[in-house]
């Protein structure tokens, strides 16, 4: 009757080990469901983030690109405005008001020594 007594308490022992590893399996289970999509949130907010940012530099880019882009057009509009106007004054025979907008070049040394030969006085 002893091995029997015995034989019983180690079986109840048993079961109530077994439920206290499912209960521990279970909220494990649990904690597990529960983070699992919590950390997937907080990836995709910090993805989201990041994306965030990277869009505002590529808009910025895109922003200084159009500046860019608006100044060199002004800028060949201009140009072709002067290229027109001073090709119409060469053939009307306007003389341009500055020197400066008559040389298409820059000076080398033989303008330099040709100046030199042939000073001109100024008037």
């Amino acid at each position: 009757m002893a091995t029997s007594r015995h034989n019983i308490h180690r079986t109840f022992a048993r079961s109530g080990r077994q439920v206290e590893g499912e209960g521990v399996l279970r909220m494990l289970l649990l904690a597990f469901s529960l983070a699992l999509p919590l950390a997937t949130l907080a990836y995709l907010k910090i993805y989201d983030m990041r994306l965030g940012y990277e869009m505002k530099e590529i808009q910025e880019m895109i922003r200084k690109e159009e500046e860019l882009s608006r100044t060199l057009e002004l800028e060949r509009s201009r140009l072709s405005r002067v290229e027109v106007v001073q090709k119409w004054a060469t053939e009307k025979g306007f003389v341009p008001a500055k020197a400066t907008n008559v040389v298409r070049r820059p000076f080398t040394p033989e303008d330099q020594k040709v100046a030199k030969l042939r000073p001109v006085s100024s008037v």
